[in-house]
């Protein structure tokens, strides 16, 4: 093979764009290549040649210099965001059809799909070696595109061959049907698609069968049942759209290995949380290892992407990455006994789960010792829960008589600074103000009485004019923003060196681990200044 085979692409700039409501953008044009990938809502892309082509999270499409400019629509309800690659290609020969070459593989203004979660980990590696202005950076930028460009070949589907939308409408109409007898042959059609295509996609998406994704569907619902122990397996038979008690038993034991009833009388349940909380330290607590839980990749150092005082324990537990939408698929698959779940905060309408998807949901609660009895009577854990919540009592009772004498002088004020935010922390109604004022006796600024926390709030911040400033949770580079200010630099607090920056990253009252790990680093912190 010569020399000339061999392509070198370089990025150049990355950057994103988001519209809403309709709003078609001005023409864009493409320098030098150009990728644009998808990472949320919906819309068109419309190419010059008046081509039109409707677009959602997962779709990409590349664009060659002079081959005309492109525009991009939002839906007319919703948002559209866009992250565009600019890169040039270079061939060692010297010839000029490179740019073609590429396009051959991708096709230009052509949408694709590719697996999102994927493309969106790439993306992440990108942006990161750009951040890296030196020769080394240069490679990683280099190897970094490369990657990103050979994931989006080998998983591109032109639209026509996409049914993942279809295949995602029988699974949430399999969920809101689950009580009735349903026919696996009505799925191909609602999908529109034939019987064979239908059941080689849905595989693709689940890794299952129709029938038996439906009758995981089915067992898992039936378990939840179970955990009634006032209810009688022809009843729950019934409520899982099996009109036969001993067909119902069949199928259990076929596909869980034992009958209903011994199963009433298991303790060892496969739970997985699907949530935007860490619920599995509370699990852990239990004494409780989940099958899945939520992880938090791109802001925790660790390779499973839980904070690093859970990471080692969770050995064997399956990452859901909460920094995105968690398809229910995704975990009907691990075949759990149970799944907890409270509402996600990056897909508030919970539409990968529908109105209907059995799982038992925790409400949200101020308290970690709420969402720890609720979480441990849904466990048959309740007398464990109580000897924790004592210990954890104890714990704090003793951080407090420690810090008293290090934060006894002056009033506190907490804050967390984000790009262009500044977050005012209240006195009640939030779990780590309610630890550090009423359990550990920091003393609040008077003039503060809300709750919770209030958002945008610098200026606030500027009247109040607090005495001792304890920031949280913020990035080395909000920090800079806000103490480039000259009005931050007028703050009493500053003045006086009574601004405290401890590593509070990993920071997390919420469960009884991570609560006792951030009792322990504060009184590192607080008692050796």
């Amino acid at each position: 093979m010569t020399a000339a085979a061999y392509l070198s692409c370089s990025p150049l700039a990355l950057q994103q764009l988001q519209y809403k409501d309709g709003f078609r953008s001005e023409p864009l044009h493409a320098e030098n290549g150009l990728i644009g990938i998808v990472e949320g809502g919906s819309g068109k892309l419309f190419m010059r040649n008046g081509s039109a082509s409707p677009v959602r999270k997962g779709a990409f499409f590349l664009v060659h210099h002079g081959e005309g400019s492109f525009q991009l629509m939002a839906d007319p309800i919703g948002m559209l965001r866009v992250t565009l690659v600019s890169y040039c290609v270079r061939n060692p020969s010297g010839s000029a059809d490179a740019p073609g070459r590429l396009s051959s593989m991708l096709g230009n203004g052509t949408i694709h799909h590719a697996a999102a979660s994927l493309t969106e980990t790439l993306l992440a590696q990108l942006r990161q070696a750009m951040a890296e202005d030196n020769e080394i950076g240069e490679l990683k930028r280099q190897h970094a595109l490369l990657e990103l460009l050979l994931h989006l070949h080998a998983h591109q589907l032109t639209p026509d061959r996409n049914g993942n939308d279809s295949i995602q409408a029988t699974i949430e109409y399999m969920e809101q049907r689950l009580t009735k007898p349903l026919q696996i042959s009505e799925l191909p059609k609602l999908a529109g698609m034939t019987p064979s295509s239908y059941s080689r996609a849905f595989k693709r998406l689940t890794g299952l069968t129709p029938g038996h994704y439906l009758t995981r569907l089915r067992i898992l619902r039936a378990k939840e049942l179970m955990a009634d122990h006032n209810a009688s397996l022809r009843d729950i038979a019934v409520s899982v759209g099996y009109q036969d008690e001993l067909y119902f038993s069949r199928v259990f034991k076929k596909a869980e290995g034992i009958s209903p009833s011994v199963y009433l009388k298991r303790s060892d349940r496969r739970i997985a949380v699907v949530s935007s909380f860490f619920l599995q330290d509370h699990l852990l607590s239990l004494g409780i290892l989940p099958i899945a839980a939520p992880s938090f990749p791109s802001y925790f150092d660790t390779a499973s992407g839980f904070p690093s005082y859970l990471h080692d324990r969770l050995s064997g537990t399956t990452p859901l990455n909460a920094e995105r939408p968690i398809p229910s698929s995704d975990v009907v698959r691990l075949a759990p006994d149970l799944i907890l779940r409270t509402r996600l905060l990056h897909d508030q309408n919970d539409k990968h789960w529908g109105e209907n998807h059995d799982a038992i949901f925790i409400d949200h609660f101020s308290s970690w010792e709420q969402y720890y009895r609720t979480i441990a009577s849904k466990v048959g854990r309740e007398a464990e829960a109580e000897r924790v919540i004592r210990s954890m009592s104890q714990l704090e009772q003793a951080a407090r008589r420690k810090l008293e004498r290090c934060v006894k002088n002056g009033k506190w004020t907490v804050i967390r600074l984000m790009p262009g935010n500044c977050r005012l922390y209240g006195i009640k109604e939030h779990t780590f103000t309610e630890l550090i004022y009423h359990r550990l006796g920091f003393q609040p600024d008077d003039r503060i009485t809300h709750g919770t926390y209030m958002d945008n709030a610098f200026e606030e911040l500027l009247r109040l004019d607090p005495e001792q400033i304890l920031v949280i949770w913020s990035s080395e580079a909000a920090i800079h923003e806000f103490a480039a200010d000259p009005r931050w630099q007028q703050l009493s607090a500053v003045k006086e060196s009574k601004v405290y920056y401890p590593d509070s990253k990993e920071w997390d009252p919420w469960g009884p681990i991570g609560r006792e790990y951030m009792i322990k680093a504060m009184l590192r912190f607080f008692c050796k200044r």
